[in-house]
C-alpha cells in the first residue's frame, strides 16, 4: 500500500489526513486527495483533523462546503479523532441561521453558516455586524464597508452560483487588527457565469479579471455587476487582501501586487466552485465614498442597524437589557462601550442608554461603561453626546459612586506619575 504526501493534506488509502486549517494552500491538496482518491476507486472518505490548531475562514469554509458537495454526491464521508476547534466552528456540521441556538446566533464569528435565500442572509450580516463593533473599536467607515461588502458578496452566491446554497464564516483578530471574511459555493463558478454573456471570457482567469470591473454580470436584469469591483475598490481603500479562486483560476491582491494563477485544483467541471476570501486591516480609516464609485458617483449605504436604533428625532435609543449579555459582568460593559463608541464613529448622534428593564448593575459594569465612557469622551463630550434614561434610584447610587470612584483613582494615578517624574529629575 502506497502512502501518498501532499505536504499539508496527506491521504492513506481512503483516509485523508489534513494538519493545517490555516493555510489556502490546504483547499487544493484537499481537492486534489479527494479527486485522486476517486481515481483509485475509492467511494468511502474517512476524515481526519486531529492535528488542527488554528482554523482560518478561507480554509474551513471552502472544505466545509466541499464534504457537503461530496454527500450530496452519495460519497460517504465519516471523521474521526475528534477535535474541539473544528466543533466550535461548525465546520463539520454547518447550519442555517434559524436552526442555530440563541448562543450561536449572538456569538456568530468564527462558525461556518449556510445560506440559501436573500432572507437569511440579511440575517446574517445583520448578526455580523452586532457582534463586530462589540468586539474592538473600528476606524470611520470599517463597518459600513464590510457590510456592504458581505451583502453583494453573499447575494452574488444566490443570484449566480446556480446552486441552492453558499457558505460564509468570519473572524476578527484584535492582536493584527484584521477582519476575515470568505464566502464559498460549490456552483457553476465565474467562468461559466460569463462565458455566455457579452464578456465571453477566454479562460478561468480572464472571468474574473473582467468580474472585478464596474457593470461586469451576466445578466443585467438580475444584478448591476458592481459587487466583486465594489469590493475590489474597498480593499484597495482599506489596505487589505482579497483573493477569488474560481474553477482553476485565482486572482490575488495585496500589498498594492496583484497575482493571478491558472493551474488551482477544482472539485468538477459540474462544480467548479468559487471562493472569494478577504481581509482588512481595520486599524485606520477607510473613505467608503472614495471605495464606492459608480459611473463617477459617489454611493453611501444605508446603515440598517442604526436606522433600527433611531428614534424620531434621530437620537440612537440603546437598550441596555436588549443589547448587553448581561449587566453583572465587566466583559459585558466593555462589549457594550465598544458599540458606543463605533456608533458615534459612524454617526455623532445622541446616544441614549436606556435602562428600561434592567433591574441591578454590578459596580464593575457601572465602573467599565459609565465611569470609563465620561474619562474617554471627556466631560463636555459625554454631556453633549450621551444621554442616561430610566435609572432608578438605586442604579442612580451605583452608578455615581463608580464615576467618584474612577475619578479618584484617576487623579491618584496622575499624581503618582508626578511624583515619579519629580523623583528622577
Amino acid at each position: 500500500m502506497k502512502y501518498k504526501s501532499t505536504g499539508l493534506v496527506k491521504r492513506y488509502m481512503n483516509t485523508i489526513f489534513v494538519k493545517s486549517l490555516d493555510n489556502p494552500k490546504v483547499v487544493s491538496e484537499f481537492v486534489w486527495s479527494i479527486r485522486d482518491a476517486e481515481k483509485k476507486g475509492f467511494s468511502e472518505f474517512v476524515l481526519d483533523f486531529s492535528g488542527v490548531e488554528a482554523v482560518f475562514p478561507n480554509v474551513s469554509v471552502p472544505i466545509s462546503g466541499i464534504i457537503e458537495k461530496l454527500i450530496d454526491k452519495g460519497k460517504s464521508v465519516s471523521f474521526v479523532n475528534d477535535n474541539k476547534n473544528i466543533k466550535m466552528t461548525r465546520m463539520l456540521s454547518p447550519v442555517f441561521y434559524d436552526e442555530a441556538t440563541d448562543y450561536e446566533k449572538s456569538h456568530i464569528l468564527n462558525k461556518v453558516w449556510k445560506f440559501s435565500s436573500s432572507e437569511e442572509v440579511g440575517k446574517l450580516v445583520y448578526a455580523f455586524m452586532t457582534e463586530l463593533q462589540k468586539l474592538d473599536r473600528f476606524h470611520k467607515g470599517m463597518l459600513d464597508s464590510v457590510e456592504w461588502a458581505l451583502n453583494e458578496v453573499i447575494d452574488n452566491v444566490i443570484q449566480h452560483s446556480s446552486i441552492s446554497e453558499g457558505y460564509v464564516m468570519g473572524q476578527i483578530h484584535n492582536t493584527s487588527k484584521y477582519i476575515a471574511f470568505t464566502v464559498f459555493d460549490t456552483g457553476q463558478g465565474i467562468y461559466n457565469s460569463l462565458k455566455t454573456s457579452e464578456h465571453a471570457p477566454k479562460n478561468t482567469v480572464d472571468a474574473i479579471t473582467m468580474a472585478i470591473k464596474e457593470e461586469v454580470t451576466r445578466d443585467k436584469k438580475i444584478g448591476q455587476g458592481n459587487g466583486l469591483y465594489g469590493l475590489h475598490s474597498i480593499v484597495k481603500q482599506g489596505k487589505g487582501r482579497l483573493c477569488i479562486t474560481s474553477g482553476s483560476g485565482s486572482y490575488m491582491y495585496e500589498n498594492e501586487q496583484i497575482h493571478t494563477y491558472d493551474n488551482i485544483q477544482y472539485l468538477s467541471s459540474e462544480s467548479p466552485c468559487t471562493i472569494v476570501d478577504f481581509q482588512l486591516d481595520y486599524s485606520e480609516d477607510l473613505s467608503l465614498d472614495k471605495a464606492l464609485v459608480f459611473r463617477g458617483k459617489e454611493y453611501k449605504p444605508i446603515n440598517i442597524r442604526l436606522e433600527n436604533l433611531e428614534d424620531d428625532f434621530g437620537n440612537v435609543i440603546y437598550k441596555i437589557k436588549d443589547n448587553s449579555e448581561g449587566t453583572g459582568t465587566r466583559e459585558s460593559a466593555k462589549r457594550v462601550k465598544n458599540e458606543i463608541f463605533n456608533i458615534l464613529q459612524t454617526e455623532p448622534k445622541t446616544i441614549v442608554l436606556d435602562f428600561s428593564g434592567v433591574a441591578v448593575i454590578s459596580s464593575s459594569f457601572a465602573d467599565e461603561l459609565i465611569a470609563k465612557l465620561l474619562m474617554e469622551l471627556g466631560l463636555y463630550q459625554f454631556n453633549r453626546v450621551i444621554r442616561l434614561k430610566n435609572l432608578d434610584s438605586s442604579l442612580q447610587n451605583i452608578l455615581q459612586r463608580s464615576v467618584i470612584q474612577r475619578f479618584i483613582e484617576d487623579f491618584n494615578q496622575s499624581q503618582e506619575s508626578k511624583e515619579g517624574v519629580s523623583d528622577r529629575s
